[in-house]
């Protein structure tokens, strides 16, 4: 299987597809679209895979959130330390918080979805 061919996980994150057919989507639409921020599918269109497996299913995800979040802010410090050493640390955690807002819709549904990646295996016989 290709790391990111149709039916790898990383098809699934990146692509916001059913992680058991690499078909339906997940989500209504993309992470800007706020109309329908946050709204996703209950049922794969395609092979019917239930979502959320249990009530509070996704809570988990809010601990990848949190992991997404952390390594985003070290590859900041990172980056920051190395080729701006003259920002000064409060306007560095500034910039930060600035960053991590605008990342804030694409962490929301890329956690959701690397949870469910971690609980659904692909299966050809749906795809």
């Amino acid at each position: 299987m290709k790391f990111i061919g149709k039916g790898s996980k990383a098809f699934s994150i990146l692509n916001n597809k059913c992680p058991r057919c690499s078909m339906g989507d997940f989500f209504f639409s993309h992470p800007y679209h706020f109309k329908y921020f946050g709204k996703k599918h209950y049922n794969c269109s395609h092979c019917d895979l239930k979502f959320e497996r249990e009530p509070g299913f996704f809570f988990g995800s809010m601990f990848v959130s949190y992991a997404i979040s952390v390594a985003l802010f070290v590859a900041w410090w990172i980056t920051k330390s190395i080729l701006f050493p003259q920002i000064l640390a409060g306007e560095m955690v500034l910039i930060m918080m600035v960053i991590q807002i605008g990342f804030a819709p694409i962490n929301l549904y890329g956690s959701k979805l690397i949870w469910l990646n971690l609980f659904v295996k692909f299966d050809k016989e749906y795809s």
